[in-house]
């Protein structure tokens, strides 16, 4: 009779939990934003970024070619994680590395964007790498 009194009040245990987990499980948007924060890695930063020009060529950063190059400026910076050593500032102008084709961006448009700084081989210069982006304007 133990066990079957044991037995009954784990299953009621674990169902007072599930509906708890439920509402956990029900994200919005300020929930969203605060995992994306919280998700960020050694080296990684959040930044809002300005394009203001691309190139149609490959172009060499860190003394090899990198497709995907655009020139940026920094509009904002919403989050960084540890161990970044180029401090960015806002307005500052950089060259940003896209790990993946980004499509057609123009001149102008506004980008939330999710990057990882990497060190060139002789370890003074740093380069910023989106991994992640989303087209605010």
């Amino acid at each position: 009779m133990k066990p079957f009194i044991l037995l009954i009040l784990f299953f009621l245990s674990n169902s007072c939990n599930q509906k708890d987990d439920v509402s956990l499980l029900e994200n919005t948007q300020n929930e969203e934003t605060i995992i994306e924060q919280q998700l960020l890695g050694p080296n990684e930063i959040m930044l809002r970024i300005k394009i203001l020009e691309s190139t149609e060529t490959n172009k060499e950063v860190c003394g090899s070619n990198k497709e995907h190059v655009f020139a940026a400026e920094v509009v904002d910076i919403l989050e960084s994680g540890s161990s970044i050593t180029n401090k960015l500032s806002k307005e500052q102008k950089l060259d940003v590395v896209f790990l993946f084709d980004p499509g057609q961006l123009e001149s102008g448009i506004t980008l939330e964007a999710k990057a990882k700084e990497s060190l060139c081989p002789d370890a003074t210069i740093t380069y910023f790498t989106v991994i992640a982006h989303k087209i605010l304007e």
